[in-house]
C-alpha cells in the first residue's frame, strides 16, 4: 500500500484505452447511449476489462502503479466518459464493467505487485446526482445568493461559476465576495459544488473514501481539484484516512502557478503525502520548448528544483510531461524526436514519482482539445490499424519511441539509486545542465545539452572528488555523438576531465564508488 519515489505511475483514460467487453458499451437506463469513436466527447467503449487485459504492457514501461480517471457512475447526458461529474459515490459505472470488474482489476494489479490509484472528487458532483436532485439537506449544496444567477427579469440562468482565484485563500487583502465565489462557485454548470462544511456531508465523503479503500484495496488517492473544497475539511479527511490506514498515500491536484502557492497548500495540510508538481511541469516546458536565458529555459528548470527547500518531501511530488488536461508532450516539442527523448529521459531520472500519460510512449500528439488529447489507444479495439500492444502497424518513429521508453524502464529498475539516492544539480553553463544521483555504490551523472552544437562537459566541475571513483561507463545516451567516445577510451576522457555530448542530447555516465578497507 502507498507510493514512494521508487514507483512510476501510468495515467489512463479508461474509456479510451481498450474495450475488453463490448457487452457493457451501452447500458439501458443511463442517459448517454451514443457510442461514437469519431467524436471526442462521446463514449468510446473502453473499460476495466480492457485495462486488466493489458497490465503486462503497462508494466513493460516501468509502471508500478496505474491511475485511472474516475470510474464511478456519471449518469450525464453528454461527456460522461471523463468521470468527473459523479452521480453515485458507491457505484462503479456499469459501462466500465461495474464493481466486480473493479475488484478483478485491483486483484490483477496486486498479483503483479502493482498499485491502484483511485481518482477522488470531493469538490463537486454531477447534476444527475441524487444529492442535487433530492438532497438529504439543502445545506449539502453550495447555493448562496446569486447561485444560480438570475437575470434582470428574475429568470434563473446559469449557476455562478468559480472564479478559479486560489490566491483568495491566502491573500491578506482579499475581498470576501471573491473568496466565496472561489470556494462556493460551481466548477462548471454541470458540476454542482458540494458544501463540505456541513458535518454530515463531510462524514459521508469520509466514510465513502474509507469504504473504497477497504472494499477494493485501493493503494492511493489522487484528489481532483484539491484547492477548491473547504480546506479544513480536507485536513480532517486526510487525517482520518491516515488514522485508519497509516501507509496510505494521498496526493493532490493543486494546480497552481508559483512556488509559494504550492508551498501554501502543502503546509496547510500536514497529512497530505504529495502533490502533482505543476511547477516542475512548467519548468520542463521552459527547458525543452524555449532557449536558455538568465531565468528561462534550462535556468528556469534549475531554479525550480532549487526551490525544493520550500517543501517537505518533494521526493513525493508527482512529476509529469503531460496529462489528461494538458496537450500531448510530443506536440509541445513540435514533434522533435531529440527533445522528446531528452524529456522522457529526464522524467524517468528526475526527483519525485514519474507519471507517464498513456500514449506518450507511442508519440500521440493531440494538443488543443480535451476530447482529442484523450484519444483511443492504438490496438484497444478490434480492427485498429495500429496496435501498440503487439507493435503491429506502428510506424518506425512510434516503434522507436516505445522501445526507447522500455529502455528507460530497464535503466530505472537496474539502478534504484535514481529517486532514492542523494541528488545534486549544477547550474547551467553554455546551455548545459547536469544533475547526479549517488549512494554508497555508484554515481549516475545526467548531462543535458540544449545548445545547437555539441558541448564539452567539465567533469571535475560536475563531480567533486572524481579521482575517488572507478569504472566510468556510458550508461545511456539519447543521441550518441558519432565517433565519440569510441575514438578513445572513456577513462582517457575522464582523465582529461571532460566529456562531449551531442546538441539536444542527454548522456548518463556511471561511476562506481571506490571501496575502502
Amino acid at each position: 500500500m502507498g507510493l514512494d519515489s521508487r514507483d512510476l505511475i501510468y495515467l489512463v483514460t479508461p474509456d479510451r484505452f481498450a474495450n475488453g467487453n463490448p457487452l457493457n458499451d451501452q447500458i439501458r437506463g443511463l442517459e448517454e447511449q451514443t457510442l461514437d469513436r469519431s467524436e471526442g466527447y462521446q463514449r468510446h467503449g473502453g473499460d476495466l476489462q480492457g485495462l486488466t487485459d493489458h497490465l503486462d504492457y503497462i508494466a513493460s514501461l516501468g509502471a508500478t502503479a496505474v491511475w485511472t480517471m474516475p470510474v464511478l457512475v456519471n449518469d450525464m447526458p453528454r461527456a460522461s466518459y471523463h468521470g468527473y461529474a459523479i452521480t453515485d459515490h458507491y457505484r462503479v459505472d456499469p459501462r466500465f464493467g461495474g464493481h466486480s470488474a473493479y475488484k478483478a482489476y485491483a486483484k490483477a494489479l496486486h498479483a503483479k505487485d502493482m498499485k491502484l490509484v483511485m481518482d477522488m472528487v470531493p469538490n463537486h458532483i454531477g447534476t444527475g446526482h441524487r444529492f442535487y436532485q433530492n438532497p438529504p439537506d439543502s445545506n449539502w449544496i453550495n447555493a448562496w445568493p446569486g447561485l444560480p444567477e438570475t437575470d434582470k427579469n428574475g429568470e434563473v440562468g446559469e449557476p455562478l461559476i468559480t472564479n478559479h482565484r486560489y490566491a483568495t485563500l491566502y491573500d491578506p487583502y482579499v475581498a470576501p465576495s471573491d473568496q466565496q465565489q472561489f470556494t462556493d462557485g460551481w466548477f462548471v454548470s454541470s458540476m454542482v459544488d458540494v458544501n463540505q462544511r456541513d458535518r454530515h456531508c463531510a462524514q459521508y465523503l469520509l466514510q465513502n473514501a474509507l469504504w473504497w479503500i477497504e472494499s477494493i484495496g485501493v493503494d492511493a488517492f489522487r484528489v481532483d481539484t484539491w484547492i477548491y473544497p473547504d480546506q479544513n475539511f480536507l485536513n480532517q479527511w486526510s487525517t482520518a484516512i491516515h488514522a485508519v490506514y497509516p501507509d496510505f498515500f494521498i496526493f493532490s491536484e493543486s494546480w497552481v502557478n508559483n512556488e509559494h502557492s504550492q508551498q501554501y497548500f502543502l503546509d496547510r495540510h500536514p497529512t497530505l503525502d504529495g502533490a502533482a508538481d505543476f511547477m516542475m511541469y512548467n519548468a520542463w516546458k521552459e527547458a525543452l520548448e524555449k532557449p536558455t536565458t538568465w531565468k528561462g529555459g534550462l535556468n528556469h528548470f534549475y531554479l525550480n528544483l532549487a526551490a525544493d527547500y520550500l517543501y517537505r518531501e518533494p521526493e513525493n511530488f508527482i512529476v509529469f510531461l503531460d496529462n489528461h488536461d494538458e496537450g500531448r508532450f510530443f506536440a509541445k516539442v513540435k514533434e522533435d524526436k531529440d527533445l522528446y527523448k531528452m524529456g522522457l529521459a529526464m522524467l524517468y531520472t528526475m526527483r519525485g514519482i514519474p507519471c507517464l500519460y498513456y500514449g506518450t510512449e507511442v508519440l500521440m500528439k493531440a494538443e488543443n482539445d480535451h476530447g482529442a488529447m484523450r484519444q483511443d489507444f492504438y490496438g484497444g479495439w478490434p480492427g485498429d490499424a495500429k496496435n501498440a500492444f503487439t507493435g503491429e502497424g506502428l510506424n518506425p518513429d512510434e516503434a522507436e519511441a516505445l522501445a526507447f521508453v522500455r529502455e528507460l524502464a530497464d535503466l530505472r529498475k537496474a539502478h534504484p539509486v535514481i529517486g532514492t539516492g542523494a541528488l545534486r544539480q549544477w547550474a547551467p553553463y553554455n546551455d548545459v545542465y547536469a544533475y547526479a544521483w549517488s549512494n554508497d555504490e555508484e554515481v549516475l551523472l545526467v548531462m543535458v545539452n540544449r545548445n545547437a552544437n555539441p558541448q564539452y562537459f567539465g567533469l571535475y566541475r560536475m563531480l567533486d572528488g572524481l579521482n575517488t571513483l572507478d569504472g566510468p561507463q556510458v550508461l545511456f545516451e539519447t543521441k550518441p555523438l558519432e565517433g565519440y567516445p569510441q575514438t578513445r577510451g572513456l577513462q582517457d576522457i575522464v582523465d582529461l576531465g571532460q566529456y562531449r555530448i551531442a546538441s539536444n542530447g542527454l548522456t548518463i555516465l556511471r561511476f562506481l564508488k571506490q571501496k575502502t578497507n
